[in-house]
């Protein structure tokens, strides 16, 4: 018997790979589509993570601006006793908190209302300047001391004696670091000139090395409070891989990074203009009649993803967050 041969056609085979063919086109986008989704998704979580502790951080700060314990700037003001003082060099209520706008060359208004330029944020080589049109805000306020603080362990008996307050070798208070006392009546901001830390008690040094002088307002009894003193500078600039980033500088220090992804940086600032404690207009920093009137400031963050290739017109992602923060020390 004859065996008859059996297999494809040619027409059988074309039709086989275009129809193969379709099928990897479509798994193909499938999977491109999955991918670009995935991407957008990584890039919008980054951005709100990023956005959300940076509101964070600068909503704490500033509603604690002015913060000096128990009693308020508006009442009790300060006597400042330490020399080369940040910003302005006062803690006062017109001076808790302050906006700038920065032009690329200065600030407006002058940075701490002085025309030298050498306590400008960006002033040093090496540091990072704040990005043009940016605002930048300082905030000065006090806090409590990890590990020791609070209130006086024992008595002074004259104006320039040492501070005792309990605490250990874990004390985070050292030498030119900016301390405030207060006992709600009477308060004094020194520079600290010497620690000792024993295994009970921590011993605050504020001779006149670095400070006007080393006498106190009054001795200070054990109903006085001590507490840290921070002058913080919070701006936009480029990091070191040249990516914009929220940027914040202590006391004058060394700019610290924050949070990457920051494009832009804007505030308006809620003033008082008829004494009722509630802000009844927002306005930029530069127009800010009295800084003592300021009850509340308006962020809006401009935030921005690393990658460029996350949306329709192959480009990154951009976001914007706007949170209002009342000023607690100045709202009744």
């Amino acid at each position: 018997m004859r065996k008859r041969n059996a297999g494809f056609g040619l027409v059988e085979i074309l039709i086989a790979m275009v129809l193969g063919l379709m099928l990897t086109i479509g798994m193909t986008n499938v999977f491109l589509s999955s991918k670009q989704a995935y991407r957008t998704q990584d890039a919008l979580s980054i951005i709100q993570e990023n956005g959300r502790y940076a509101m964070e951080v600068l909503s704490r700060n500033i509603r604690m601006s002015g913060y000096q314990g128990c009693g308020n700037l508006a009442a009790v003001v300060p006597n400042v006793l330490a020399s080369s003082m940040p910003g302005s060099g006062t803690f006062s209520s017109d001076q808790s908190i302050r906006g700038y706008e920065y032009d690329g060359s200065a600030f407006s208004p002058l940075y701490g209302n002085t025309g030298s330029t050498s306590d400008d944020p960006g002033y040093v080589s090496g540091q990072p300047d704040p990005v043009k049109d940016s605002d930048v805000i300082t905030v000065s306020r006090a806090e409590r001391i990890d590990s020791c603080g609070g209130n006086l362990k024992t008595a002074m008996t004259s104006d320039s004696d040492s501070l005792t307050v309990n605490g250990d070798s874990s004390c985070g208070l050292s030498t030119n670091d900016y301390v405030l006392v207060t006992d709600c009546e009477t308060s004094d901001l020194f520079r600290i000139t010497g620690v000792t830390k024993g295994s009970s008690e921590v011993q605050i040094d504020h001779g006149s090395t670095s400070n006007k002088s080393a006498r106190l307002s009054k001795p200070y009894s054990t109903d006085a409070e001590v507490f840290r003193f921070i002058h913080s500078d919070y701006f936009v600039a480029q990091n070191s891989f040249g990516q914009p980033a929220l940027f914040v500088r202590e006391n004058g220090g060394t700019p610290q990074e924050l949070v990457d992804g920051v494009k832009e940086l804007q505030l308006l600032y809620g003033e008082d203009t008829n004494s009722d404690l509630a802000a009844d207009q927002y306005i930029n920093g530069t127009t800010v009649s009295d800084w003592a009137n300021v009850t509340s400031v308006r962020m809006i963050l401009t935030l921005v993803s690393k990658s460029q290739n996350v949306t329709i017109d192959r480009k990154e992602m951009t976001q914007t967050m706007t949170a209002t923060v009342g000023i607690r020390n100045k709202l009744p």
